[in-house]
Order: C-alpha cells, then structure tokens, then sequence
C-alpha cells in the first residue's frame, strides 16, 4: 500500500506544483510553439510530445539511479531498521512539498541551487538545439532539460531515492513527471498565456494537504514502532538473558 501511495503522491507532488514547473520550464516549452502557427498541427503535437518524452525519460532515469544508490548504501544493514528509516525519509519528503504548496516554504528554492554545477556542463548543448528545429531536436532538448535545477524535481528525487530500489525510484519519477505534463503540454500550444498564468490557487491547497496527510501517514507506522521499541535489540537481549539465567535441567 505504501508503494502506490507513494507513486500517487509523486504524480500530485507534479500535478499540484505544475505552476513551479511553468516558472521553471514553461519559456523553453512554449519556445517549441513559436513560429508553429501556420505548420501543421500534427507537427507541433509530435513536437510536444517528444520534448515532453525526452524530460520525462530523464526524469525517470535518474530515480532509477537514485535507488540504486540508496539500494548499494543499504548493503549490510539491518533490514527493519533501515526500511523504517526510507519510509520516514519518504514521509519527510511528502511534508516538505506540502510546506512549498500551502506556505511557498522557500526550501524548495535552496535546494535548486545543488544542481546549478551539473547544468553550467548542459546549458551550453541544450542552447545548440535552439530553436527547435524537428521532434528529434525537441527530444534531445527534452532530455537535456529534465535535468535543469529545480527544487521540486529534487525533492520528488528525494522520495525516488527514499525508496531504496531502482526499479521503485524509476517508477515514482515517473508519476512525478506525468503529473507535470498537463501543463508543460498546454503551454507548448497556449504559448506565454500559460506562462503567465498564476492561478491554481486551489489546487495547490488541495495537494498540499493530501500531500500533508500523505507524509504522516507513512512516517506514522515506523515511528510508532520506534517510540514503542526504543532499542531494537532490547527486549531479544533481555529474553535471552533470561533464558541464560534459568536452571538447566539436571541430568539424567
């Protein structure tokens, strides 16, 4: 249960931040329109879609990297500690997002900044591909583009890395990135009046506080357990020392 969960929190931590994501990519998305007006509009839908393909597969990418990261780092360690430890890690993600919904939290905005040395190596290419001149340069900037620094990717990468597991990190960067695509489509096709667009107020309330609800539920369960068996190997050391003190049987 858990793991859907997480994957539906992914695709509304995309869906409900999709304004962040218009401030962040919505120039270069509705670029892909400009000067499209008098081709033909299945050109510009392969266009969007390719563009949105290549992002959404970078997304993808890198939560599979990201789990298998924390899936090598958690080699050797117990299993229930550390499954317990992903799940609040996961939880405190959820909250995090829903601080930057409800509250415009600025965190978000600090943690853009970790990527900023990664993309000064990729600004350079993603500029040669402007302006798009087919669906395959639209891909390539696509791909380029899903790593651009920004807060709520990073965050949702959190989550992917959270999980532990490439194939599960895969997965929740997925629903991150197809929640984004109704409005990083929309704004290929309405151009600068979805980027200018500053509604959605309401929605980002209403994500906000599933995402809220979300992350406590899946810290609740491992720190219940934690409150209730403060150490792990207390009360298997007692029951053994207590074995140690019974009289054996005496012999026969």
């Amino acid at each position: 249960m858990t793991a859907e969960l997480t994957l539906v929190a992914a695709f509304l931590i995309g869906f409900a931040g999709s304004t962040h994501c218009l401030g962040m990519c919505g120039g270069i998305a509705g670029s892909l329109g400009t000067g499209m007006a008098a081709d033909r509009t299945g050109r510009r839908w392969l266009t969007t879609i390719a563009y949105n393909l290549g992002r959404v597969g970078s997304y993808t990418l890198l939560g599979a990297l990201a789990g298998l990261l924390v899936a090598v780092i958690g080699l050797g360690l117990p299993g229930t500690g550390w499954s317990a430890a992903l799940r609040i890690a996961t939880g405190a993600v959820l909250i995090a997002v829903a601080a930057y919904l409800l509250f415009d939290w600025s965190g978000l905005r600090r943690i853009e900044a970790l990527g900023g040395r990664v993309w000064r190596h990729l600004a350079p290419l993603a500029r040669r591909l402007l302006p798009v001149r087919s669906p395959l340069h639209a891909l390539a900037l696509g791909a380029l583009w899903g790593w651009l620094p920004c807060g709520l990717v990073y965050t949702a990468l959190l989550a992917a890395a959270a999980s532990g597991d490439p194939a599960r990190g895969a997965g929740i960067m997925l629903a991150f990135g197809l929640g984004t695509l109704p409005a990083m489509t929309g704004v290929v096709i309405l151009g600068q009046r979805l980027v200018q667009w500053r509604g959605g107020l309401g929605t980002r309330r209403l994500g906000g506080a599933l995402l809220l609800a979300f992350g406590v539920w899946t810290m609740a369960s491992p720190l219940m357990h934690l409150l209730q068996h403060p150490s792990g190997d207390g009360h298997h050391g007692h029951h053994h020392a207590a074995a140690a003190h019974e009289p054996s049987a005496p012999p026969r």
